[in-house]
């Protein structure tokens, strides 16, 4: 009886292992049939997504001639912003603004390197994690140049179409910048949190294009006799003149940085506290999406 106990059993569980790995296959194959439908429909779209980008860097390329015989800049900070914004307000489908502007960031960096590579300029003491967030906006297909004096290198740039510098918002060179032959022309993060101030500013020459929504920046000499700090100052141009600041910043003793939304007029030159103000730039204004942006 023992025997045949033995026996019973070593059968079944080799009938039922067999049959256990003939199900484990036909799943198997049913995936991998799932799967490859899939990645077909994959290739499919990769196959004319191929197509799209060769032919948007063809145009692009057109636009570098154009450029060169306008004598413009390659890079155009508000331009880029434009995009974003469309992106903006378009149906995503599963994916977040972050995740698809990764993905257009890398379409747009390289479609600039076809114009011509990006020289771009930064402070040598400038912070590890806005070095990142430099190489994370330009990518790794831009020359990117640690200098002591970046305003003096940026101004003896021969081809200054196609070199920029970037600075983060307490730079002292801000106080060199004269809105004219170099000027604020963009920000970083293009994705913000909720902050209002961007962490860096980029300079270069003036960028033509007006978007939907600027910032403006100016620059504000306080008279030292005067007691002023940042909350008098933003209290006092609202109550006074009705300027409502997107932020305000101390550079130095007497001088401070104004954002606004849009032109001052000339009230400010006869305000008893403002020896001296100067526009240095304007840019698109960054799309402030929350804790989102990581």
């Amino acid at each position: 009886m023992l025997y045949i106990d033995i026996i019973f059993t070593l059968y079944f569980k080799n009938n039922y292992g067999t049959v256990n790995l003939l199900s484990k296959m036909v799943d198997e194959t049913k995936i991998n049939s799932e799967l490859s439908a899939l990645r077909i429909s994959l290739d499919q779209i990769d196959a004319r997504l191929r197509k799209t980008l060769i032919e948007r860097a063809n145009i692009a390329s057109q636009v570098a001639k154009v450029k060169k015989a306008h004598n413009l800049s390659v890079f155009h900070p508000s331009r880029e912003m434009e995009i974003l914004r469309d992106l903006n307000n378009s149906d995503l489908g599963s994916l977040n603004l972050h995740q698809i502007w990764c993905i257009w960031r890398g379409i747009i960096n390289a479609n600039t390197a076809i114009q011509s590579k990006l020289n771009i300029i930064i402070e040598k003491d400038i912070k590890k994690n806005n070095r990142d967030l430099i190489l994370h906006n330009f990518g790794s297909i831009n020359n990117l140049i640690e200098d002591e004096t970046p305003i003096d290198s940026l101004s003896k740039e021969k081809n200054i179409g196609s070199c920029i510098l970037v600075i983060q918002n307490d730079s002292s060179s801000l106080l060199d910048i004269d809105g004219k032959k170099l000027s604020v022309i963009g920000a970083l993060p293009q994705l913000q949190n909720k902050s209002a101030e961007p962490t860096l500013y980029i300079i270069g020459q003036q960028d033509q294009l007006l978007t939907e929504d600027d910032t403006y920046l100016y620059k504000i000499k306080i008279d030292k006799t005067k007691t002023t700090d940042k909350k008098y100052l933003s209290t006092f141009l609202q109550d006074h003149l009705d300027i409502d600041s997107e932020f305000i910043k101390k550079l130095s003793e007497e001088f401070y940085l104004l954002a606004i939304k849009g032109k001052i007029d000339n009230r400010l030159n006869k305000v008893s506290i403002i020896d001296e103000i100067q526009c240095i730039g304007r840019y698109a204004t960054p799309i402030i999406i929350g804790e989102e942006v990581e």
